[in-house]
């Protein structure tokens, strides 16, 4: 029910069911039709209220998140070479796992899918290269905590 999914059917049943009886359409079937409408209105509205909870929460732990990845030393180095960069697109690593947090975040965003793979030492090999840039959301995120310290 949290999801949202059966919000527009269970809408849709009780607005139907509602017309039927206003109408007068099955007229030996009122008081069902009814109890029905009632229970589908109430069902629509407990998914809305529910919605709208789990909605909420997911915006305040992505909120979260987001700081946190703000705040450890290595996003935020990527975070701002990408905007002293100047919206110029900078090769990142694919493979890292900070880098797939802020692109996951929304705060860069991978400029070509398809990855360029350097290699410049026995370590770099199976390393996949990719141009990112920083996203609005990310240089909002950037310039608030650059001004916070």
């Amino acid at each position: 029910m949290t999801d949202g999914k059966h919000l527009f059917f269970t809408f849709a049943v009780a607005l139907s069911s509602f017309i039927i009886y206003y109408f007068g359409l099955v007229p030996q079937y009122n008081r069902y039709l009814v109890a029905c409408s009632v229970a589908f209105y109430l069902l629509f509205f407990v998914q809305i209220v529910i919605s709208v909870f789990y909605w909420t929460v997911n915006i305040i732990l992505k909120h979260r998140s987001v700081e946190n990845l703000v705040n450890d030393s290595y996003c935020l180095k990527v975070l701002y070479d990408l905007y002293k960069n100047n919206g110029n697109a900078l090769d990142l690593d694919n493979l890292n796992g900070k880098v797939i947090s802020l692109l996951n975040a929304g705060l860069i965003h991978k400029v070509r899918e398809i990855p360029l793979q350097f290699h410049s030492g026995f370590d770099e090999v199976d390393h996949q290269y990719s141009p990112y840039i920083i996203t609005s959301l990310g240089k909002k995120y950037l310039i608030r905590k650059l001004e916070s310290k």
